[in-house]
């Protein structure tokens, strides 16, 4: 047997075991499926010709967007009612606290509630499409950011989603002194729960990573959540 012949042999079955990485146009590492690798996810994610009719504009509008449809949305479509919900609050939430204090938020309740997927594609869209610094990134899974305002924002989100709402007189006063008004502060607290419902689809139904995304874990600790 040539020497090729065994290359490839040796590579078809490191491919059965593990898979193949490769770098996509971003330069992020992909791993393709392993054979006989299944769906990880708790229901079918649908793929683009098989989601619900009328789900189709949205899903292609991510598409558009983001150059990919997330497996969130494709998951979810499988209820078309759901989908337009979230996409519709995904498009008009909190747009007075711009884009970047709105991928920290949801960075950070993704930490708060150990929901993987967020964490990863919130990180994704933030340094890719935002441009944030990995530093304030990191700070944002703390409830915090290298941004003094966005500090306030977030250290305040943080509150709310730890405290499930009960946060005290001291920390609507730090928000407020930090020069958020009335309606921001009503944003911080609608985008917190917008994000509280996607970590509860996800961790629910272990919505699989989407592939263009580097898959980053939490440091939540399930056991001492009981």
């Amino acid at each position: 047997m040539s020497e090729l012949s065994l290359f490839y042999i040796l590579a078809l079955q490191l491919y059965r075991l593990f898979g193949t990485v490769f770098l996509d146009q971003h330069g992020a590492a992909v791993r393709t499926p392993y054979q006989g690798e299944t769906n990880m996810a708790r229901i079918e994610i649908p793929t683009k010709e098989t989601a619900p009719a009328a789900t189709k504009p949205i899903l292609e509008r991510y598409e558009r967007n983001l150059g990919v449809t997330p497996n969130f949305f494709s998951l979810i479509a499988r209820s078309p009612d759901v989908l337009s919900a979230e996409a519709n609050m995904h498009a008009t939430l909190g747009k007075s606290l711009g884009h970047n204090t709105r991928e920290r938020i949801h960075i950070m309740t993704a930490e708060v509630n150990g929901c993987n997927y967020c964490l990863s594609v919130h990180t994704y869209v933030g340094g890719k499409f935002n441009k944030m610094s990995p530093e304030d990134m990191e700070l944002n899974r703390t409830g915090h950011s290298t941004d003094p305002k966005a500090d306030a924002a977030v250290q305040f989100a943080y509150r709310v989603a730890k405290n499930r709402g009960h946060v005290t007189d001291a920390d609507f006063a730090a928000v407020r002194a930090a020069g958020f008004t009335d309606e921001e502060i009503i944003d911080i607290v609608a985008e917190t729960a917008f994000s509280f419902t996607t970590n509860l689809f996800n961790n629910t139904f272990q919505t699989d990573i989407d592939s263009i995304v580097t898959p980053l874990k939490t440091n939540y600790d399930e056991q001492s959540a009981k």
